[in-house]
């Protein structure tokens, strides 16, 4: 092998099998990096579960009906219709199974002749809270308060 001159040439260079590996390579890494930071780093955009419910309270009968207007499903067991003095969930009232779907145009009364106990009156307040066993929070879907309408 001669050295390089002005007017000859180099025989130390890289064969392009290698260059080409080299420049595949580098994109792999890159490709790799942005693909493990979009999901390290990318937070759960799930968010809550979310749906509207609606009341028919008769204060004759003392008792109300609520009926899952729209949104996402829950699993009755999930749903907690909470009270001052008492926290049943949507299974009980319903005298389902807790793994049955509450789904849109579900209803379920309240009274003091199922498992929630207690008469119904307009000076009563309501809470209907999801609760996910597996991450340990609960999230309150809804209030009813009573003689507010609300």
């Amino acid at each position: 092998m001669e050295p390089a001159t002005a007017t000859g040439w180099d025989e130390r260079g890289i064969s392009e099998m290698t260059a080409v590996v080299t420049l595949v390579g580098i994109a792999f890494i890159l490709v790799a990096g942005v693909g493990i930071s979009a999901f390290l780093f990318v937070g759960d955009t799930s968010g809550p579960p979310q749906a509207n419910f609606t009341y028919t309270f008769n204060e004759q009968g003392g008792f109300l009906i609520i009926e899952h207007d729209r949104g996402d499903e829950f699993r009755s067991g999930d749903l907690y219709i909470s009270g001052s003095n008492n926290n049943v969930t949507w299974a009980a009232l319903a005298e389902s199974n807790e793994s049955a779907l509450v789904t849109p145009g579900d209803t379920v009364p309240v009274s003091e002749q199922n498992a929630y106990g207690d008469r119904i009156r307009s000076s009563s307040r309501l809470e209907i809270i999801y609760h996910n066993a597996t991450l340990n929070q609960s999230t309150v879907l809804s209030r009813w308060n009573g003689d507010t309408g609300i």
